[in-house]
C-alpha cells in the first residue's frame, strides 16, 4: 500500500479507484524576507520528485520573488533581483509526488 494518495475499495473489497501514482502532497513551507537566500534539509524528500515554488509577497510590479531550486534533500532559496527589480519578500512551497 502506498503512504499516501487515494485508494479506495467497494463493500467487497475491489478496489474501484486507485489514484496513488501521481497524487501531489504539501510538504514545506516557509515566508523569507527580500534579499535573505537560505536552505532547509528534508531527509524524508530522498527518492521522491518534487516541484518548488515561490510567490511574492508585495504587490509592487517591481519586485521579484526567489529562485527555489533542489539538490538531493536539501531545497534552496535564492533572492533574485537586478536592473529595476528588487527582491520581493516570498513564500516558498515544496509539493512532492510519486
Amino acid at each position: 500500500m502506498a503512504d499516501y494518495g487515494l485508494k479506495v475499495f467497494d463493500a467487497s473489497g475491489n478496489v474501484i479507484l486507485d489514484v496513488t501514482d501521481r497524487i501531489t502532497r504539501f510538504r514545506y513551507s516557509n515566508e523569507v524576507a527580500a534579499g535573505a537566500d537560505g536552505s532547509v534539509t528534508l531527509s524524508d524528500i530522498d527518492g521522491l520528485s518534487s516541484v518548488g515554488i515561490s510567490v511574492g509577497l508585495e504587490t509592487d510590479r517591481d519586485k521579484c520573488c526567489h529562485k527555489v531550486s533542489r539538490s538531493g534533500t536539501t531545497i534552496s532559496w535564492t533572492a533574485q533581483s537586478g536592473g529595476s527589480f528588487d527582491s520581493a519578500n516570498s513564500l516558498i512551497f515544496l509539493f512532492l509526488y510519486t
